[in-house]
């Protein structure tokens, strides 16, 4: 692992806003309900990414139960990411928030600032831009978080929200590189 990447996680302090921590509040009813309720899954769904919020809305509060209940229940962590798929307009960085939200513990939300990060120190090897994560790429994701996570002894969530910070404050020019000419 690049040793240049442990000392900026190790340095950078951990940060949370409002809205999150208001989340982090609610989001206790996840596990001991077992599923996510539809306002809860807007909230979620809607600080990951606010764009597809009428996709999002598509769904009913059935539809955030039940999907939601039954890919929490799952052992095997594709599926269960691969389930929350299922719901309208949800992509794999929206339910990697809707993980880490039941369990900041275990998951982190896969990001492009984080992603390039990885790509940058040579720890995921596709997708230089980090847009359009396959299930594929979210395993390996999760596999390098948790790696970093187990050598500096933080959650998964911290390593994530450190270089997502870290990227956030170095950043020159914009963020999603266009395609379009």
């Amino acid at each position: 692992m690049q040793e240049d990447l442990i000392q900026i996680i190790s340095e950078i302090p951990d940060t949370s806003d409002n809205k999150t921590e208001q989340i982090f509040s609610l989001s206790h009813s996840i596990n001991k309900n077992g599923f996510l309720t539809k306002e809860l899954g807007m909230k979620i769904l809607n600080w990951k990414s606010p764009r597809p919020f009428k996709h999002y809305d598509k769904n009913t509060n059935a539809d955030f139960e039940t999907i939601t209940k039954y890919a929490l229940m799952q052992e095997d962590e594709k599926i269960k990411i691969h389930i929350l798929t299922a719901l309208n307009g949800v992509n794999y960085p929206s339910a990697s928030a809707i993980l880490m939200f039941s369990n900041p513990l275990k998951y982190p939300v896969i990001d492009i600032r984080v992603w390039r990060q990885l790509y940058k120190n040579q720890l995921v090897t596709e997708n230089p831009k980090g847009q359009n994560f396959t299930l594929t790429q979210w395993a390996k994701y999760l596999e390098v978080i948790r790696q970093i996570s187990n050598s500096l002894n933080i959650t998964p969530r911290q390593v994530e929200k450190r270089l997502f910070d870290y990227d956030k404050s170095t950043q020159i020019g914009t963020l999603y590189i266009s395609s379009k000419k």
